[in-house]
């Protein structure tokens, strides 16, 4: 399962929530949090170490596995005992590194049967894997899979991950699920509002609920921030809807400082004109041209920004060719208020001389 959304909807807390069950369950589980410096296949490699450490081999297990893993080209036993890997990618292509870790799954996979257990991998941020290793992971997960053996892998990444995996391996669409998390439904944000309270004997006006519904949207950190900030300020039940508009500016300033403020700070001057550029055509998603025409500049001319920005997840390519949008919720709102806007400048036409 690869679950797919914006920040701030809850993907990294359902990871959590996996691994939760995966442990009652036996499951032996590994987390990362990908970064564009993670070596996938490395910390991959180190994990099933971990595991087979942790599951008990029989001498005629541990040797076969050590005969099977001392084939490997990227992966390398190291030591006369046991199962250390040492693991250098620099000089291994794709397909080796992706029948390396074909056969690091297989013999992970048989022996976690042959103790009746299974093994779970809990990626965040999954966008940021390095595609040649993430094609070898989908490779190795699939030939798992086929064996029916108990390895796989739980993910979290921005909306553009089922595009890539699908790029990744033509078959990683019926690998894989790609489950939407997005804002909530009407009833689902007044629970996430209301019950937390209600399990301390509070509750909110009608009115109050009507208007922190409006301002959040459904958007779940926004009802997080505001019923925080809500909380904090109210004196007696049930809140009020007075309450909820004095909660809002202080709501809105934490969301400024620890959501979107953060990112404005990773990117450049140039990055930030081109995001306020699509700020001014107000919600999104947004097409490349009409982006370049608000900044006054030529569509190939802010290619390497568009990329850049791509790259440090802060805009995502979505689904329609072309268009981009924030990886964050409401972030056009965020730049109209913080920055201000700079129509392109109009090249003056001198006038022509009379004949």
């Amino acid at each position: 399962m690869i679950i797919r959304g914006l920040r701030g909807v809850g993907k990294t807390a359902l990871l959590n929530v996996f691994e939760d069950q995966a442990e009652d369950a036996g499951f032996i589980t590994f987390y990362h949090e990908l970064t564009p410096q993670t070596g996938l296949a490395g910390e991959l490699a180190r994990d099933t170490q971990i595991a087979l450490s942790r599951l008990k081999l029989t001498a005629k297990m541990l040797a076969r596995i050590r005969g099977a893993l001392g084939q490997l080209q990227s992966i390398k036993l190291t030591g006369p005992e046991g199962i250390g890997l040492s693991v250098d990618l620099r000089r291994a292509d794709e397909a080796t590194l992706s029948s390396d870790l074909t056969q690091l799954f297989l013999q992970l996979g048989d022996a976690a049967r042959e103790n009746d257990r299974g093994v779970v991998f809990l990626l965040d941020e999954v966008q940021f894997a390095e595609p040649a290793q993430f094609r070898a992971v989908v490779s190795a997960l699939h030939r798992a899979t086929q064996r029916s053996l108990p390895v796989t892998l739980a993910a979290a990444g921005l909306p553009q991950i089922p595009k890539l995996t699908g790029e990744a391996r033509s078959y990683a669409e019926r690998l894989f699920t790609f489950p939407v998390i997005g804002n909530l439904s009407q009833q689902d944000a007044e629970a996430a509002l209301v019950e937390p309270a209600k399990a301390h004997d509070v509750s909110f006006d009608e009115d109050a609920i009507a208007a922190a519904l409006e301002w959040t949207a459904g958007y779940p950190f926004y009802i997080q921030q505001l019923g925080k900030h809500a909380w904090n300020l109210a004196s007696d039940s049930p809140i009020s809807l007075q309450v909820i508009e004095s909660a809002k500016p202080a709501a809105q300033a934490a969301l400024d400082q620890t959501m979107y403020e953060v990112r404005m700070q990773r990117a450049t001057n140039t990055e930030r004109r081109y995001m306020r550029a699509m700020a001014e055509l107000g919600t999104g998603p947004y097409r490349s041209g009409d982006v370049a025409r608000a900044a006054g500049k030529q569509t190939t001319t802010l290619s390497p920004v568009r990329q850049s920005l791509l790259e440090k997840g802060l805009i995502y390519a979505t689904e329609d060719y072309g268009h981009v949008d924030f990886t964050v919720p409401r972030f056009d709102e965020y730049l109209r208020r913080q920055l201000p806007y700079r129509p392109p400048r109009q090249r003056s036409q001198a006038p022509k001389k009379p004949a």
